[in-house]
């Protein structure tokens, strides 16, 4: 690869004034369509319920963040921490803290809360699932009858509002990208596979030219190389969906209202329209007051764990007859890390601050995912053996207890030194002083676990919890974790496994628990409510009926029925597109694809 200018950044724009939410007194008491939830799904369909000419009011439980008001530091990202253990009532930090954990017994799930969903802290990855995927008869007939349709205009229309984009080569190469090609080496020669069939660059949602205007009006400077796309960008270039989706709704006239927490919601079927209840958030809380607004067209885009909490909210209550499916084909989409501790290669672990990567792109690690070794076709062992191993960065403001964790807890306890006898005195010279962490890889992977856990409702704190006992045992992770090792023995470092499936964590607790960022379903589509929640349009089941609540539709990750086994961004994205397709045709309406009328910033 070539070699970029080291020279400052010189495009700096400033989003201090870059407004998309409004201030709650100007929500109005009905609407057209309410879109609950700002993810990948809630974006699109406000941005197309928009461009349709509709009134559209979306709420979002988190803040709004821009560009320079992300954590950078350890004590800053502890200041937006927020953790829910199931069967207690505790809770640390404040329900609108960007960082949102939620403690199960098998399950830790971390997404995103902020407008823009889990965008926001993210790794930007647009990967296209496995073709074989489609294949499985838990999708409804109409939509695998539709796929030349869902991989074509559905798929285009996300490209061109996310822009997704591969490192380019007049950028510096990474220390991680060579590190990860000598072990994409070695698992090629093991898997008998050619290596540019596994090994390769991923299309990521980064700006890497300076835009004074992108296509929807928003100026965003070029990458910087800060590394820090999983603590949220600081310096503009990455594509979240407050870069496009949501200023596009913006422009369309949608009003957007942040810090609201959507509780239930209930039909009033003498007016044909629905009642959303939500609450404000109010000194640290959301106020015990709820308040009521009304639309005939009601959407969920809370992900997994958002949108099937409202619906079971509004089951446990009597507001709505759903699906005995509701909560269930939970999966963990085969999520798990596993770490290169002590590697010979120096590289670059974490992300640096924004303020010294401004000076030269050749000090930051790069963005948080830029290769991948894709083992979704090993020599035909079919999908459920298939996996995809990629080059993960964490974010400075994570630093500090990632350091902890490998050095202090996990390396005398857990680590394999994968070439016992070889260069030992210098392991532990790299160890004594602080460069065994320095030389340390993070592989991210994904793969296909069995979907068969269930989203539950936790009566303590109102919010729900994974119920997916022995997950951890899936023959998935044991073959992820067996390659991981692989790849550090190519590269003669010390393997450190995720400490909640093999560390000190699991041997403590005895559990081989799952950390996942990529929760699916809890919503899954079915032909009838026997066998999923909402149909293959996304609209909502009438109880184990084929009948469906009118205009009342989930459009997100929780309706995704199985494990992706890759980052799922790009498919929950294609699926919304065509959920909105689908229900433009249903009730006439018209979307406007072709609008260019920008924000105005």
């Amino acid at each position: 690869m070539g070699q970029s200018s080291s020279k400052p950044q010189s495009f700096q724009p400033s989003y201090k004034n870059y407004h998309l939410s409004s201030p709650l007194t100007d929500i109005q008491l009905s609407y057209d369509v309410i879109i609950v939830g700002s993810g990948y799904g809630g974006s699109i369909a406000a941005s197309r319920c928009a461009r349709a000419g509709k009134s559209v009011c979306l709420l979002e439980r988190g803040k709004e963040w821009r560009p320079g008001d992300f954590p950078e530091t350890g004590l800053a990202g502890l200041k937006e921490l927020q953790l829910t253990q199931h069967g207690e009532k505790y809770m640390q930090g404040n329900p609108t803290d960007l960082f949102d954990v939620t403690i199960s017994p098998d399950v830790l799930v971390l997404k995103g809360c902020g407008l823009g969903g889990t965008s926001l802290i993210n790794a930007n990855v647009a990967l296209d699932c496995d073709p074989r995927i489609f294949k499985d008869k838990v999708w409804p007939k109409a939509l695998r009858d539709d796929l030349d349709t869902l991989n074509g205009v559905d798929r285009e229309l996300v490209l061109d509002m996310m822009k997704p984009t591969e490192y380019p080569s007049h950028y510096p190469e990474l220390p991680k990208q060579k590190a990860f090609k000598t072990a994409a080496i070695h698992l090629a020669d093991i898997e008998d596979l050619p290596l540019d069939k596994i090994y390769k660059s991923t299309p990521i949602y980064v700006n890497f030219e300076d835009r004074q205007k992108n296509h929807v009006g928003i100026p965003q400077p070029a990458c910087n190389n800060c590394g820090n796309c999983c603590g949220g960008c600081n310096t503009g270039a990455k594509n979240t969906l407050n870069m496009n989706y949501l200023p596009d709704a913006k422009a369309h006239g949608a009003h957007i209202f942040t810090e609201v927490e959507v509780r239930v919601i209930s039909r009033d079927d003498e007016r044909a329209e629905w009642r959303v209840h939500y609450a404000p958030y109010v000194n640290g809380d959301f106020n015990a007051t709820q308040r009521v607004i009304t639309a005939p067209v009601v959407i969920l885009g809370g992900g997994a764990l958002g949108s099937t909490n409202i619906l079971l909210n509004s089951k446990s209550r009597d507001m709505l007859e759903l699906s005995s499916r509701l909560g269930q084909s939970f999966t963990t989409n085969g999520d798990t890390v596993g770490f290169s501790y002590n590697t010979k290669m120096p590289l670059k672990p974490v992300g640096i601050s924004t303020k010294e990567a401004r000076k030269d792109k050749g000090k930051g690690p790069g963005p948080g995912i830029t290769k991948v070794i894709d083992l979704r076709d090993r020599n035909n062992k079919g999908v459920e053996h298939s996996y995809v191993l990629e080059d993960g960065t964490v974010p400075s403001a994570a630093e500090l207890p990632y350091k902890f964790i490998l050095k202090w807890l996990e390396a005398p306890h857990s680590a394999v030194d994968t070439t016992p006898g070889e260069d030992d005195w210098r392991e532990l010279a790299r160890h004594i002083t602080g460069k065994a962490f320095t030389n340390t890889a993070c592989m991210l992977a994904m793969s296909v676990d069995t979907s068969e856990g269930v989203v539950r409702l936790d009566e303590e704190n109102g919010r729900v919890w994974i119920d997916y006992p022995g997950v951890g045992d899936g023959e998935n992770f044991n073959t992820v974790h067996e390659g991981i090792k692989e790849a550090t023995a190519s590269l003669h470092g010390h393997y450190i496994p995720n400490p909640l499936w093999a560390g000190l964590f699991a041997k403590l607790r005895h559990t081989k628990g799952v950390t996942t960022v990529h929760p699916l379903g809890g919503c899954g589509m079915g032909e009838t409510g026997e066998e999923g929640v909402v149909s293959h349009e996304g609209q909502v089941f009438v109880g184990n009926t084929s009948d469906v609540h009118p205009g009342l539709y989930v459009m997100d990750g929780a309706i995704i029925p199985r494990s992706l086994g890759v980052n799922p961004s790009l498919t929950i994205a294609m699926v919304a597109e065509r959920c909105m397709r689908l229900l433009a045709d249903k009730h006439g309406w018209n979307i406007d694809y072709v609008s260019d009328k920008k924000y105005n910033f």
